[in-house]
């Protein structure tokens, strides 16, 4: 190939990833929005009577529904369909602990444990996908540790036991998962089937787990609650989830960690403004220093990478 030629390949190719990695900076934005309503609209539903298994079964069964045209990926692609699957089911099990957390714990305190999933992200994305770790991953990793350590305080104050505590951080090291495969998945699928068998997931375990409960509110009693059932299943999740899944794939597990960190900020908003949620001065500090977290991570230089031995680079 003529030099220019190659030159000219080059500069298209850098051209046209750095347009795909603002159209994926772009998606995840818009998808940190809707993922931040999700616990205010949460909060509206249990304080509504609804269970924990319902809401989640609404947030998830919905998109389920614009998506099953592509079902026929379990039979084209039935490996990678069947490793989405799995990664949905413990999406799910994340998600019901996130819920239930509401029960326990102040509507803040668990708002803000979920968003230490940066701090997983980086730990699962090195340990299982051969992630390198730079100066500033660390910085980050050790300002979100220093967030739980704060958030502790009040927590031990209520005398709560091990177990509530330790549930509070499956949802963010769930969803900590689904984004480092997401952003390095062993095969491509489209956006609409990646969608369809992370779904699927998520209502193999909360299909069974609704009818097991057998709780007394199921179907929506009033148009209020109608519109919340609309609102959690198309705003804070089947666009949110569209918009991440194809953001993640153009931006990369870097910047998609770090754009989704700023949902904490929607997410604390909406619960204090709207839900007039107290929020603490340590609480402030804790989301404070997560939100920096996600702001400093991006260090493009190679010869800072700290990486895992055991494992390649190119991934899974």
């Amino acid at each position: 190939m003529h030099p220019k030629s190659k030159q000219h390949l080059t500069v298209w190719h850098t051209s046209r990833q750095g347009t795909d990695i603002v159209k994926g900076t772009m998606m995840l934005t818009g998808a940190a929005m809707g993922f931040g309503l999700s616990p205010m609209l949460a909060q509206m539903l249990l304080q509504q009577g609804m269970s924990p298994e319902v809401v989640a079964l609404y947030r998830f069964a919905i998109p389920a529904l614009l998506v099953l045209p592509c079902v026929r990926v379990f039979k084209d692609q039935s490996a990678e369909a069947m490793r989405t699957v799995a990664l949905g089911a413990f999406a799910a099990l994340g998600m019901l602990a996130f819920l239930y957390s509401f029960t326990w714990l102040p509507a803040t305190t668990v708002i803000l444990t979920y968003y230490t999933y940066p701090l997983f992200a980086l730990a699962i994305g090195w340990a299982l996908f051969g992630h390198g770790l730079t100066r500033n991953w660390l910085i980050s990793a050790a300002l979100i540790l220093l967030a739980v350590l704060i958030l502790q305080g009040p927590l031990s104050q209520q005398e709560l036991p091990i177990e509530v505590l330790c549930l509070g951080f499956v949802a963010p090291a769930s969803y900590a998962l689904l984004i480092n495969y997401l952003s390095s998945p062993v095969r491509h699928l489209k956006t609409g089937e990646r969608m369809s068998t992370c779904l699927a997931g998520h209502l193999a375990v909360l299909v069974p787990l609704t009818f097991w409960q057998a709780p007394e509110i199921v179907l929506p009693q009033s148009e209020a609650q109608l519109w919340l059932l609309l609102s959690i299943g198309l705003l804070a999740s089947a666009l949110p989830q569209y918009l991440f899944a194809r953001g993640a794939v153009l931006a990369g597990m870097e910047r998609t960690t770090m754009i989704s960190t700023s949902e904490i900020v929607f997410a604390l908003l909406f619960s204090v403004l709207l839900l007039n949620s107290e929020i603490s001065r340590l609480e402030i500090i804790a989301s404070t220093l997560i939100l920096i977290s996600g702001l400093i991570r991006l260090e493009p230089r190679d010869d800072e990478l700290f990486s895992n031995p055991r494992i390649s680079h190119s991934g899974v």
